[in-house]
């Protein structure tokens, strides 16, 4: 499976949208870093400068990231490199060379699962950047890099299993569009539970514990008891969306 896990690395990594999206963020994180620190901007956006910059504002920067953006530039990403392909009958069809079609997809999902983590990666790396760039060595206070990184690890495991979701639905619609759309969906329904106050819902629900980690425990250290039923719920979910992916595709007849 090596050499098609190989070559499928190789055709996500020509896509020009991971470039310009990087580019993009990395824009945004500089100026952003820098405009904060106004008097203008920080009455304006009702936000203590004290708090979200310097040795914070790696893991503040991240909820926009993993909550918002990187969920949409995720999703546009992973319809290219299936949606689209589905349309040339590529992503079902037995290569010549006798691969299945279980083959196929656990290849892309190896992919795509492994990219999504490298991406969380060089969103700490372009915030740290950043971050250095306006406040210097004091971002790198022991204590809130540890803080801050296991947050980032934890937000690699949501983006994990978030990305084997999506790649649920792109095989289930088969459609670029209603992808989209029902991602939109999720993003609305996980925020309106995180809101609510049905505590059972809330424990089940995937995007909870995410939320949990990011607001509730901002800038604090999350205790075991809040992050283990979380990793083991996103595991949950991340083996559903798999086996889903899986018997559709060995169900489906092109």
């Amino acid at each position: 499976m090596y050499p098609l896990t190989k070559l499928y690395a190789q055709k996500m990594l020509r896509q020009k949208l991971i470039y310009i999206f990087f580019a993009c963020f990395f824009t945004a994180s500089f100026f952003y870093a820098f405009l904060i620190s106004t008097p203008q901007m920080e009455e304006l956006l009702n936000i203590n400068i004290g708090i979200v910059g310097g040795k914070n504002f790696p893991e503040f920067m991240m909820r926009f990231y993993v909550g918002t953006v990187g969920i949409l530039f995720h999703v546009f990403l992973l319809t290219l490199f299936i949606c689209e392909e589905d349309r040339g009958k590529m992503l079902y069809q037995p290569l010549l060379h006798g691969e299945s079609r279980s083959r196929l997809l656990r290849s892309k999902t190896c992919v795509a699962v492994s990219m999504s983590m490298l991406f969380v990666l060089v969103t700490a790396v372009i915030n740290y950047t950043t971050a250095f760039m306006r406040w210097g060595y004091k971002i790198f206070e022991t204590s809130a890099v540890i803080r801050t990184a296991a947050k980032y690890l934890l937000s690699g495991i949501y983006m994990s299993c978030i990305t084997l979701g999506m790649i649920a639905l792109c095989i289930c619609t088969r459609n670029t569009l209603k992808t989209i759309l029902f991602v939109i969906v999720y993003m609305l329904i996980d925020s309106l539970i995180y809101s609510s106050h049905i505590i059972f819902l809330q424990k089940i629900w995937i995007g909870y514990y995410f939320n949990l980690w990011t607001f509730s425990y901002e800038y604090q250290k999350i205790p075991l008891k809040e992050m283990l039923p979380g990793i083991f719920v996103m595991a949950l979910y991340g083996m559903l969306f798999y086996q889903i992916s899986l018997c559709r595709t060995k169900k489906t007849d092109f």
